[in-house]
């Protein structure tokens, strides 16, 4: 565990697989009522890691004569490294978990959360596939995700929360007033939690230090995430941004920037490709490959998921247009 503020301690979990199972942070505000943020991966082992952290806290405190108890437990979004760890954790110490409805719609059961990120082919990925061949695709990728979730994150749901709280609400937490508000992008429904008189924002996968979080169908938008982005600039006296991945960030106004920047830039690379071949038009596929020719057969599936809401919006924008043949969507510039 590592003190990342005066009573704010984040606990790293080690992750494996590299971008499959990544390294978790939770974070605990220490104090006579205090909160975990975050509830990670549910495995043993993940939770035994925890359970060690927080015993070292807690002696920390005591060395110090310093009142330490957690009361409540408070996820930032509904994917399975930020809830899988509720059960587990809730039931050892007695915590009340708390979430919003939107994630406790998702969470509250194994057929709501799998409906909740099974994207359809054509609509979502923009392909174009045969209906059986889509159907026996869509059918071991389900399998295979139950499986992994299960044995490697420790998924486990949860559909008796103790508090369905607001998106936008404010909570008291060891005498000082923290603000829940919405913040979606990278999930529909990302909250974030912030306290103007430290200047610290939790938030959750929506920042991160030196990459960019992932986004895709069907619960990313662009257009959300570029407004949680300004809105975070926006919060005053802004000095610290603690992540769900990753180190936490001290420059957050210049990190919020590089993201907004990035993001144009990338929406520009997009369009740039589209005109330069305006004559035949070009396949997301293309332009996946295009963008990360050298780069593996892996990252080209992570990121057709910002490519094709990237598309979206661009052809919302009236930007580009989709022509749509038997094997393959092709765009063209207006």
């Amino acid at each position: 565990m590592f003190e990342v503020y005066p009573d704010i301690f984040l606990i790293k979990e080690e992750g494996a697989l590299g971008a499959a199972k990544p390294p978790e942070n939770i974070y605990v505000i220490a104090g006579s009522n205090g909160i975990i943020y975050d509830a990670g991966y549910g495995t043993k082992k993940d939770i035994k890691h925890v359970f060690k952290e927080l015993k070292e806290i807690e002696e920390y405190y005591k060395a110090q004569n310093k009142d330490f108890r957690l009361t409540r437990i408070l996820p930032s979004h509904s994917h399975p490294d930020h809830f899988s760890g509720l059960n587990r954790l809730r039931d050892s110490l007695g915590l009340k978990t708390i979430l919003t409805k939107k994630m406790a719609d998702v969470i509250r059961d194994k057929e709501s959360f799998y409906k909740s990120f099974d994207a359809d082919d054509f609509e979502d990925y923009l392909r174009i596939r045969n209906k059986v061949k889509r159907k026996i695709r869509n059918f071991f990728r389900l399998l295979g995700s139950k499986l992994f979730y299960q044995h490697m994150y420790g998924v486990s749901f949860l559909d008796d929360p103790d508090e369905i709280i607001e998106e936008n609400s404010d909570i008291l937490i060891n005498g000082e007033t923290w603000k829940i508000f919405p913040s979606p992008g990278h999930c529909k429904d990302h909250i974030s939690l912030y306290n103007e008189q430290k200047g610290i924002l939790f938030s959750g996968d929506n920042v991160l230090r030196s990459i960019t979080t992932w986004l895709g169908p069907p619960e990313s938008n662009i257009n959300d995430y570029i407004t949680s982005i300004e809105q975070f600039k926006k919060l005053p006296n802004l000095k610290l941004i603690l992540t769900a991945h990753g180190s936490p960030i001290e420059n957050p106004h210049e990190r919020l920037d590089e993201i907004l920047k990035h993001r144009k830039e990338r929406e520009q690379q997009v369009l740039n490709i589209i005109h330069k071949h305006s004559e035949r038009g070009i396949s997301p596929k293309g332009i996946i490959k295009t963008i990360y020719a050298n780069e593996s057969r892996f990252l080209h599936t992570v990121a057709r998921g910002w490519v094709v809401l990237t598309l979206k919006k661009l052809e919302n924008n009236n930007q580009i247009k989709r022509q749509v043949t038997k094997n393959k969507i092709l765009f063209f510039p207006v």
